[in-house]
C-alpha cells in the first residue's frame, strides 16, 4: 500500500502507539479489500460500544480525534439517565453502566463528541456532496451515500474507530466512482407515492434490500421534496434485509438528476415493480403476535422534532395502559428542543421515555421482563429484536398511530396495505 510520509510516520508509531495500532489494522484491512492507498476523511461517526480495553489501546497518546467525530446510539436501548424508567434488567444496567463510564473517559479526553445519535446529520455532523467518511451504522450509511451525496463504506466498528483516530480511510468501495452507479431499478404500480404511509415505505425498502442484496438500487417514481422523516422509513430497512450501500433517488440523489446519471449510462442488470402485493407480504411477515400488545418502540432510525410534536398529539391528555411501554428513540439535543418546543410532556405524562440510544436493541435485546409483543413503525426495529430474542419477542410493524393505539389500551388493527 502506498502512504505518504505523514502516514508513514504515523505508521512507524512517531504519533503515539495508538495512532500506531490503528494504522497497521487501517492496512492491513485496506490491502485485504485491495486498496492501493489511504484517504484523509471530512468526519467519522464511531459505535461506543468497543470493549473499554481496546479504546484505551487504540487512543493510547492521543489526546484529539484525527477528524471530527461523532458518536453513534448507545447499544441495547441503555440510557444512563432513563434506564430506571425503562425497565430494564438491574445486572444489565449495572454491567453496562461501568462499561459505559469507563468510555466516557476516553472520549472526553480524546474528543469524541457525545452525541449519541444514529443519525449524526441531525446534530452537526453533515458532510457535504462528494466528501469522504467513515460513519458507522448501516442505516446512516446508507442514507449519507444516497441523500447526501458524500461517500462512505459499510465498514464495521474497528475500522471506523482507527479511521476517526487517524483520519484516515483506505480508498476502496463506495469511495470510487466506478462503484457508485445504479444496478437495480425500481418502478412503482398501482402506488401513489404521495398517499404511502411510513410502515408502507418501511415495507417497500425491506422488499427492495431482500431482492438487491449489496447492489445499488434505483429508484424511479417518488417525490423530488420527499421529507427525511419519510425516507429514512424506506432507506433503513434496505440495510438489513440486504446490504444496500447506495439507493440513487432519481431526481433527490444528489447523483441522480436523472435515470441516466444514476445509472452511470448503462441498463439496469435487473429491473423490478413495487405495488400492494409486496408491501402486504413485507408487513405480513411482522404480524406475530396476536392483538395484545406489551410495548411500542419508535426511533429507528432516530425520531425528529416534528415526529416528536406529532407523538405528542396522539398522546394529549392520554396515557399508556397499566404495564405497557413506549420507547422513544430521540438525539439528547434534539430532546432538549423538543422539552423547550413543549412536546416532550405530554409523552412523558402518559407513560413513555425518550432515550438517546440505539432502539434496535442491538446486539442482545435487553427489553424489560414480561415484554412478549412489541408493536414499531420500524422495519429495521423489527428485524433485529425479532431475531435477536430468538422469537421470545413477536413484532408488529403499523404506523405510529397504530402503535399508540395498542398500548393506550385498544386492540391492535395491524399494518396497511397500499
Amino acid at each position: 500500500m502506498i502512504l505518504t510520509r505523514q502516514e508513514e510516520a504515523m505508521a512507524r508509531g512517531e504519533n503515539g502507539p495508538g495512532i500506531k495500532r490503528c494504522m497497521d489494522i487501517l492496512v492491513k484491512f485496506g490491502k485485504a479489500m485491495g486498496a492501493e492507498r489511504l484517504v484523509p476523511i471530512a468526519s467519522a461517526h464511531t459505535m461506543p460500544a468497543e470493549p473499554p480495553e481496546l479504546l484505551r489501546k487504540l487512543t493510547e497518546g492521543v489526546n484529539a480525534t484525527g477528524t471530527f467525530t461523532t458518536l453513534h446510539a448507545l447499544m441495547d436501548a441503555y440510557s444512563p439517565e432513563n434506564c430506571t424508567r425503562m425497565g430494564q434488567p438491574e445486572a444489565f444496567v449495572r454491567e453496562e453502566g461501568e462499561r459505559f463510564a469507563q468510555r466516557r473517559e476516553v472520549y472526553l479526553r480524546a474528543s469524541f463528541m457525545q452525541t449519541y445519535t444514529c443519525l449524526p446529520m441531525l446534530v452537526g455532523n453533515l458532510p457535504r456532496k462528494g466528501e469522504l467518511v467513515s460513519f458507522i451504522g448501516s442505516g446512516v450509511q446508507l442514507m449519507t451515500n444516497s441523500l447526501i451525496g458524500a461517500r462512505c463504506n459499510r465498514d464495521g466498528t474497528v475500522i471506523s474507530l482507527a479511521s476517526a483516530i487517524t483520519g484516515r480511510t483506505p480508498y476502496y468501495g463506495m469511495l470510487l466512482d466506478e462503484n457508485r452507479h445504479g444496478e437495480v431499478l425500481v418502478r412503482f404500480e398501482g402506488l401513489d407515492p404521495d398517499s404511502l404511509t411510513k410502515a408502507q415505505l418501511g415495507a417497500i425498502g425491506y422488499h427492495l434490500g431482500a431482492v438487491a442484496g449489496s447492489r445499488n438500487l434505483v429508484i424511479e417514481g417518488l417525490p423530488a421534496d420527499m421529507e427525511l422523516d419519510r425516507l429514512k422509513y424506506l432507506l433503513a430497512p434496505m440495510a438489513v434485509s440486504g446490504a444496500v450501500g447506495l439507493c440513487h433517488i432519481v431526481g433527490l440523489t444528489p447523483e441522480a438528476p436523472t435515470l441516466e446519471a444514476a445509472l452511470g449510462g448503462k441498463k439496469p442488470a435487473q429491473t423490478v415493480t413495487v405495488g400492494k402485493k409486496e408491501i402486504g407480504q413485507c408487513l405480513g411477515q411482522y404480524a406475530q403476535g396476536g392483538p395484545e400488545v406489551d410495548m411500542a418502540i419508535f426511533g429507528c432510525p432516530h425520531c425528529t422534532v416534528t415526529e416528536a410534536k406529532y407523538l405528542a398529539g396522539l398522546l394529549d391528555g392520554r396515557r399508556l395502559s397499566p404495564n405497557k411501554r413506549l420507547w422513544i428513540g430521540l438525539p439528547h439535543q434534539q430532546y432538549k428542543l423538543a422539552q423547550l418546543m413543549g412536546y416532550t410532556e405530554a409523552v412523558e405524562t402518559a407513560g413513555g421515555v425518550f432515550a438517546s440510544s440505539c432502539m434496535a436493541a442491538i446486539p442482545s435485546a435487553q427489553l424489560p421482563e414480561g415484554v412478549r409483543v412489541v408493536a414499531t413503525n420500524s422495519f429495521k426495529s423489527a428485524h433485529y429484536i425479532s431475531r435477536l430474542s430468538k422469537g421470545r419477542v413477536k413484532l408488529l410493524v403499523g404506523d405510529m398511530d397504530q402503535c399508540i393505539a395498542a398500548v393506550c389500551g385498544e386492540t391492535w388493527r395491524g399494518g396497511q396495505t397500499a
